[in-house]
């Protein structure tokens, strides 16, 4: 097929626009970008860049808001506004200092995550997909939040001494590093199995925080399976669920708090 190398040699001519097809992304008067060297998140990096003054947190989350209404009208808004909802009024209510969030993707709920962090809180945001990671690194540090979040490249499993490393405090022993909260957001079928690693490493336990989104976002893949994060919860009583709110089906937002068992 060779309508790719064709557009990029007569790109006035045989291009068009995004609106239109879908195949080409148009970035101020330059027309040679194609979807699949310029994709949707780095569509979201630059609209962020070009509408917002750097530093601006409000802004950024707003501006990310907007872009993604644009691209998904209002598939998902109800679920997203349940989630941003309980997500700000957790962070509010129980004021975690060391915070783990698994599935950084563009960095928005590690924004919001971020700017609710008391003077010395911090977030470690761990991102399997580097370019994902990239473009969240750069999001977050134009939003002004540089300094309270870090962004890591890989899996939980590859991850639990950096996570340690990162949350510690001067002089504290690495293995006396807790987190207050877990935000699960990453491939649905690693919720269980990664926060049991985490336990395992004991960098979580009683006091424990833990917020879980299976709700399927636009975008999103639905294929993958694994133990329900609810069921697991209300299995044990080591957890204490402290919400839910189903947003489908099949599926739901969960706060949970581990709980010391007697």
């Amino acid at each position: 097929h060779g309508g790719a190398r064709r557009g990029l040699g007569h790109a006035e001519s045989t291009l068009v626009h995004a609106e239109s097809t879908g195949s080409v992304v148009q970035v101020s008067n330059q027309k040679h970008w194609t979807a699949f060297m310029y994709g949707r998140e780095r569509q979201l990096l630059v609209h962020v860049v070009n509408s917002v003054e750097e530093g601006d947190t409000d802004g950024v989350l707003q501006s990310m808001d907007d872009f993604w209404g644009h691209h998904f009208g209002m598939k998902g808004a109800d679920s997203w506004s349940v989630r941003k909802g309980l997500l700000d009024n957790t962070m509010k209510s129980k004021r975690p200092e060391r915070c783990l969030e698994l599935g950084t993707y563009c960095g928005y709920s590690a924004l919001r995550i971020a700017q609710s962090l008391p003077e010395q809180g911090k977030l470690v945001s761990i991102e399997v997909d580097p370019l994902f990671g990239a473009i969240a690194t750069k999001i977050i540090e134009y939003a002004g939040l540089r300094d309270k979040v870090k962004v890591l490249t890989g899996t939980v499993d590859t991850k639990l001494r950096r996570i340690q490393e990162v949350l510690a405090r001067p002089g504290e022993d690495l293995d006396a590093v807790r987190l207050n909260f877990v935000l699960c957001d990453h491939s649905k079928d690693r919720f269980v199995p990664d926060l049991e690693l985490l336990e395992n490493a004991k960098l979580v336990g009683p006091g424990t925080i833990v917020m879980g989104d299976t709700t399927l976002y636009p975008g999103e893949d639905a294929s993958g399976g694994g133990p329900n994060l609810l069921s697991h919860f209300a299995a044990n009583d080591k957890f204490r669920i402290q919400q839910h709110i189903g947003t489908d089906k099949s599926s739901g937002i969960t706060v949970c708090e581990w709980q010391h068992v007697v």
